[in-house]
């Protein structure tokens, strides 16, 4: 083999699109991303298989069986203060989160897909939102005129 052999090939350097989100559809007009990195898994459950817990938060559900496991499911919508949608389901979209030891179930009304963004392109909420969600939120982001709320799932999670 001599170096007229050799052929090198160049290839085009990788575009970083960003990082995977879970796009969810909180009411009719909230949407919300957390980080795909924390999504183990999302279930769509009976209501019935959700074991309410009295004397608990406003924000839990109650709890569920996941993989042998029993895990708190809570109300994302209600913890941003918008009116459940739990009487009008009868299957409940569960995100089920996992955060270094701590796992959790969210219900969602609908869960949207996924999308991608750098999260430097991550804005401050601070003036679009009311201040008592603030510190659930990374912030937020437009995409077309959509504003997506950065759920800050270690903030949430110290909810529990």
């Amino acid at each position: 083999m001599n170096a007229s052999d050799i052929k090198l090939s160049v290839t085009k350097p990788q575009v970083n699109l960003g990082d995977g989100y879970l796009q969810l559809k909180l009411n009719a007009t909230t949407i919300a991303v957390l980080l795909v990195k924390f999504t183990q898994e999302v279930v769509v459950l009976p209501h019935e298989l959700i074991t309410p817990i009295p004397n608990i938060s406003k924000f839990i559900l109650g709890l569920i069986n996941w993989h042998n496991r029993v895990i708190w499911v809570v109300d994302l919508p209600k913890i941003f203060g918008l009116e459940s949608q739990t009487s009008r389901l009868r299957q409940y979209n569960i995100i089920v989160i996992r955060h270094e030891t701590e796992t959790i179930g969210l219900m969602v009304p609908e869960v949207k897909g996924t999308i991608r963004f750098n999260s430097d392109h991550i804005q401050s909420a601070s003036e679009l939102v009311s201040p008592e969600i603030i510190p659930y939120l990374e912030g937020c982001i437009w995409r077309g005129d959509e504003l997506n709320l950065v759920l800050n799932i270690q903030a949430i999670l110290k909810l529990f």
